[in-house]
């Protein structure tokens, strides 16, 4: 069971004349992000000012750490519109690290106690991808250093597949791809051949002349998982499109993605066709090779999907806001 938590403030209720002042917030393992929006009687939503901060993953960083980003970005948001004295109406925080409701609960507790809105609610990071998206049932792709999936069927229930970390999964993503072309390097520098154009530039990024000193640095860093993300957009620059390994690396994480939406919508009976599809995360940039190699192998599975590429992860939150309710309860397959 996922429940948004919901506990109203201590505030005044703000004069909605001119309209409703809500926050939205994404809040993830690198940033924090805020828009401070008003919401007209027609349900649009105009932007008034926007902030941000460090990380504010609570899993990742911690619950005080997490509160305090999170407080920044909104503090940064509200002086930018002039707004930093008066009561916004209700807060949407999605955060990534709080699918353990415990967490979750936590951390609207003590977002609520710092009166940033009225109402405060706080959800994991995928939810906006589908509840904002306009449509009934929906699948939302996250691909970053990490990856997962979110689905969203007609009885309005939800299913997560994925987000398993980088020891067994993360398929298709950023530690994936970087992980695909730090062993092509390994490979071809310990069985002597030629160096590819895609070896040379990671022994280029990681300062390295040879396996070893690549061995050595793998075992010095203090972030496994960063450094080996790091290495993705060497294989997904424009320069190396036409790149063989780096085109064989891109199939695979695009094959890999497909996989994880297509077992998704099996899961959850959803039709292949018809449904919306939105995309989010580094990876799946607009001109990403991934994005162009995923739309086709879809295609190829019998997808007829509309795919929908969020360039700014805090505009499905507005969309969530400028909905007249929020959902109260939101079940999550098991």
């Amino acid at each position: 069971m996922l429940t948004p938590e919901n506990l109203a403030s201590s505030l005044p209720l703000g004069d909605r004349f001119n309209g409703e002042l809500v926050l939205a917030v994404d809040s993830g393992g690198t940033k924090t992000s805020c828009t401070l929006a008003r919401i007209g009687a027609d349900r649009q939503w105009t932007i008034l000012g926007t902030g941000g901060s460090s990380a504010g993953n609570p899993r990742a960083v911690g619950l005080e750490a997490s509160v305090k980003a999170i407080c920044q970005s909104v503090k940064s948001a509200t002086a930018e519109a002039g707004l930093d004295s008066f009561p916004c109406h209700r807060a949407v925080f999605a955060v990534a690290g709080t699918l353990h409701e415990p967490i979750r609960r936590d951390l609207c507790r003590r977002l609520t106690e710092m009166e940033l809105a009225e109402e405060c609610f706080v959800v994991p990071d995928l939810i906006p991808l589908v509840v904002g998206c306009g449509s009934s049932i929906s699948i939302g792709l996250i691909a970053g250093t990490g990856s997962v999936a979110i689905g969203r069927d007609s009885s309005g229930n939800y299913a997560v597949s994925g987000g398993w970390g980088p020891l067994l999964g993360d398929d298709g993503s950023g530690f994936a791809i970087g992980r695909a072309a730090l062993r092509v390097t390994l490979s071809s520098l310990e069985s002597g051949k030629k160096n590819s154009g895609l070896v040379q530039q990671v022994c280029v990024a990681l300062g390295a002349r040879s396996s070893q000193e690549i061995k050595t640095m793998i075992a010095g860093t203090s972030d496994l998982r960063e450094l080996v993300a790091s290495l993705a957009p060497i294989v997904l620059s424009v320069a190396n499109h036409a790149d063989p390994l780096c085109v064989a690396i891109t199939k695979r994480a695009a094959a890999d993605l497909a996989e994880i939406i297509q077992s998704l919508q099996a899961r959850m009976k959803i039709p292949p066709d018809g449904m919306n599809i939105a995309l989010s995360g580094g990876v799946l940039q607009a001109d990403s090779p991934v994005t162009h190699q995923l739309a086709k192998e879809l295609s190829t599975r019998g997808f007829q999907a509309k795919l929908d590429r969020i360039d700014d992860p805090v505009l499905p939150i507005l969309n969530m806001l400028a909905q007249p309710e929020l959902p109260r309860r939101l079940e999550i397959l098991p």
